[in-house]
């Protein structure tokens, strides 16, 4: 992602290019262009996508709006996908060269991690933009994410396949082992360290390559029924009652559609309790209600998995458990993957924050000598996020059912091993030999580490 010196970035042309003898007019533009690119990168990174200008992207890059009119029209958008390919396709350039450039197989997936996390560490500018800005910007640039995911996709899943000829990894594993490098990335850009990553390429490709080919069992198909909202949201609770209508507007009519008086009408109150419980502000109303589904998924699958033999099988059935919970919600998939990006910089960090529970929930029942790295820990969440956001935003919500045993896998593989998660996953546990707790404790103190975080969370929002 670098993109060189910032003195260099906006440099204009010199004056007397023009003509025959100088440079064209597409020659001309093309520069233009870029030096819109690197403008719109550095501020959305700085100031963020929606507190991004015409204006201030003209003023940086040394372009008149016009010049911007002429190759944008008056659409910021098409600017920030631009911009997105721009740098997104410099990335990938570098890092194919250094994965094909490793003549040994062994070697090409640590290649092409290392020359990922180099190029995220040189320009963080680009890699925020990149990695969390972009979230922010609606659909179609979550739809752009996708698309630039696919080549890494395609290289991971051709790596792992050269162990194991005849075999090849589901695209699922592979979408999740790219879901789960973002995320590890995603939390070195939050926290200010992401010139540390280069040296995590080695532990990232180890995780990596815990993942195999395995033939999942038949997917049995589901008829989900959801749980419609209430016309009116019922319980005494009016604040409960407005973050579920909150809940239910934005999932069917969008983010932008939230307001006061919607909110107040739909959960049976008057606009002065609203304004009692939550102020002016929508946003924070909104986040709210993300955070209460959120808990209640995480508690959904808890309960799916307390009366497991071990912490293994409580993890298969707590995710199976947390699937179909979102499949049957009006409100999760919608709320978490698609409509949350709109709330701004914060909907980021709370997005991260519900992630965390996730992995507490699935890690911390383990005793201390058998839990994964932190770094581990977070890629195998990022994965399965990866895969559930996938199916969200295809409108592939009902059939979240026939994610539950890769999702189980992402889970599982990195901590008890290919072969044993396998028949965990098949029913034939054999985590005794692999010294996994077998007793049930882990599964029970897993429910109860989650009902925990639930009533934490009532007290302080109710």
């Amino acid at each position: 992602m670098h993109r060189g010196p910032t003195e260099s970035r906006y440099q204009k042309l010199r004056c007397g290019v023009r003509g025959p003898n100088g440079l064209t007019r597409k020659e001309v533009r093309d520069h233009q262009r870029t030096r819109i690119y690197e403008a719109t990168v550095e501020i959305a990174a700085t100031r963020g996508y929606h507190a991004t200008t015409i204006k201030a992207i003209c003023s940086l890059a040394g372009v008149s709006r016009q010049t911007f009119y002429d190759l944008f029209g008056t659409d910021k958008q098409a600017c920030l996908l631009g911009a997105y390919d721009y740098i997104v396709s410099r990335a990938a350039e570098r890092v194919n060269l250094a994965y094909v450039g490793e003549d040994n197989p062994e070697r090409r997936l640590t290649r092409a991690l290392e020359q990922f996390a180099v190029e995220a560490a040189s320009d963080p500018a680009a890699a925020r933009f990149a990695l969390l800005e972009m979230l922010g910007a609606g659909p179609t640039a979550l739809a752009r994410m996708d698309r630039g995911r696919a080549m890494f996709e395609a290289m991971i899943s051709a790596t792992l396949n050269e162990r194991a000829v005849g075999e090849t990894l589901s695209p699922t594993i592979s979408k999740g082992i790219v879901g789960g490098v973002e995320r590890v990335t995603r939390m070195y850009l939050l926290a200010g360290r992401i010139g540390e990553l280069p040296a995590q390429a080695d532990a990232l490709t180890a995780w990596a390559r815990t993942y195999r080919a395995w033939q999942r069992r038949p997917v049995v198909d589901k008829q989900t029924q959801l749980n419609r909202p209430h016309p009116k949201m019922r319980g005494r609770d009016e604040r409960l009652r407005t973050l579920r209508a909150a809940a239910a507007i934005a999932a069917r009519d969008g983010y932008s559609s939230l307001s006061a008086a919607r909110i107040a009408r739909l959960a049976g109150v008057s606009e002065e309790t609203f304004a009692r419980l939550h102020g002016a502000d929508i946003g924070a109303c909104f986040l709210a209600a993300f955070d209460l589904v959120g808990v209640e998924a995480l508690v959904s699958a808890a309960r799916a998995a307390r009366n497991a033999s071990s912490w293994a099988d409580g993890v298969h059935s707590g995710i199976t458990g947390l699937m179909d919970h979102i499949a049957a919600d009006p409100f999760m998939g919608r709320l978490a993957f698609i409509e949350l990006f709109s709330a701004g910089p914060s909907a980021i960090e709370r997005r991260s924050s519900l992630m965390k529970r996730f992995t507490d929930q699935l890690i911390k029942p383990l005793p201390p000598s058998q839990r994964p790295s932190e770094l581990v820990a977070e890629a195998i969440v990022g994965g399965i996020w990866a895969i559930l956001h996938d199916y969200v935003v295809r409108g592939q919500v009902h059939r979240l059912h026939e994610l539950a045993d890769d999702a189980s896998y992402l889970a599982l593989a990195p901590i008890i091993g290919h072969e044993h998660a396998v028949e965990v996953i098949g029913g034939r546990s054999v985590l005794a030999r692999a010294g996994a707790p077998r007793d049930g404790p882990a599964s029970t103190s897993l429910h109860r580490h989650t009902q925990e975080h639930f009533h934490l969370y009532r007290a302080s929002a109710f």
